[in-house]
């Protein structure tokens, strides 16, 4: 039986949509590289993720113009390979105009219908955040005017939903901006994010900024004994270069302290610090190309392998097994080139979609949704030699 209700499809991830991470890195060259992680704990929804083209019409906009004014391409739940049967659950998505929208999880968001004595504003249209990324995607060109539809045109609302659907958004343009969008206590809050360039789940995103502060600590160079603070020992351990104590014997020290988990924050300040330890060390990649080798790294430290975090244990075992998270699929996306590349938790090849050479004025039925994660494909390509 096919899903047809968004409501439906939101409340089967409930409660087990944890771990999003998103990550930018600019290059010398004027463009930006947005990587971006989807992590959950939900196998049903494992072989429902495509990749589909919306074109100019469609009627993927929810805010009461019907139909979506800008073509775009996005990763969302299909109930099958058929369009029509669209769940309306737009994850991630960047339109024709280099406007790059993702959704994460922010488990504490409470929308302008939650706020105190709030009430709609009804010289706004209302619309339910779940449909915010197709508004953003199919509406707006930039971040100027996604900031511009959100304080003047709409109001935001979500109250039925529960807290583990609720989202915040990360949002760019091929301008280089990029801003994050939450709602918290009821109240629109916008922030810049391109000096940071990294995003995560909950808490809202001033703490996890904020957060920063507790690891100055951890340095970008090699570290080095302190002749204030090392002794000499007696005994030296076998295999070891030096009986003075504390001292570097191993690469990777200088990251002493910064917490691998895959909490939210750890990952924020992981990503933070990692991208500006390679910034410091090897200046800003020259092109594009060499950024999205940062960006696939830095990505490849947040790669959830399934049963590496637990589930609640109140849940019975095999919904306990089905809600171990792991990651169903990354993105790789460059605004300036309208470049939108994949990979899925069985295949690591990405695959790449450049949306210059797709007609955004074709009908709905010319686009074949691409199924993101396929039984019995692994990318593995088999090589001899000559």
């Amino acid at each position: 039986m096919l899903i047809k209700s968004s409501l439906l499809c939101w409340v089967l991830v409930s409660g087990i949509c944890y771990a999003c991470t998103t990550v930018r890195v600019d290059s010398e060259d004027g463009s930006n590289v947005i990587g971006r992680t989807m992590e959950l704990g939900n196998m049903v929804l494992l072989d429902k993720w495509h990749v589909v083209a919306h074109p100019r019409g469609s009627s993927s906009a929810k805010s009461g113009r019907g139909k979506n004014e800008i073509g775009y391409v996005s990763i969302d739940v299909l109930g099958s390979d058929e369009p029509k049967f669209s769940l309306d659950t737009v994850s991630e998505g960047m339109n024709e105009h280099g406007l790059s929208v993702s959704c994460q999880t922010q488990r504490g968001a409470r929308y302008q219908d939650e706020g105190e004595g709030e009430g709609s504003d009804l010289r706004k249209i209302r619309l339910e955040y779940i449909h915010l990324a197709a508004e953003m995607l199919g509406t707006c060109a930039s971040t100027a005017e996604v900031i511009e539809m959100l304080e003047d045109r709409l109001h935001v609302h979500g109250k039925r939903l529960p807290s583990g659907a609720r989202l915040h958004w990360s949002v760019a343009d091929s301008s280089g901006e990029m801003i994050v969008v939450e709602y918290v206590e009821g109240e629109l809050v916008i922030r810049d994010n391109k000096s940071v360039g990294v995003f995560t789940n909950d808490p809202p995103f001033d703490w996890h900024v904020t957060n920063l502060n507790n690891y100055v600590g951890v340095g970008a160079g090699w570290p080095e004994e302190s002749e204030a603070v090392s002794v000499e020992v007696d005994a030296k351990v076998p295999g070891l270069p030096t009986n003075i104590v504390p001292t570097n014997i191993g690469h990777g020290h200088n990251l002493v302290g910064l917490s691998g988990s895959m909490s939210p924050p750890s990952r924020f300040v992981m990503m933070f610090l990692l991208k500006q330890h390679a910034f410091a060390a090897l200046g800003q990649p020259v092109d594009s190309a060499a950024a999205v080798s940062v960006v696939a790294g830095l990505l490849n430290k947040v790669y959830i392998v399934r049963g590496t975090v637990p589930s609640e244990p109140k849940r019975v075992r095999a919904v306990y097994e089905n809600s171990l998270e792991l990651t169903h699929w990354a993105t790789i996306k460059i605004p300036q080139e309208r470049v939108f590349m994949w990979r899925s938790y069985n295949n690591m090849r990405w695959r790449r979609i450049d949306l210059n050479d797709i007609d955004f004025g074709s009908e709905t039925s010319a686009f074949k949704p691409i199924q993101i994660s396929v039984v019995g494909e692994d990318g593995i390509e088999d090589v001899a030699f000559d």
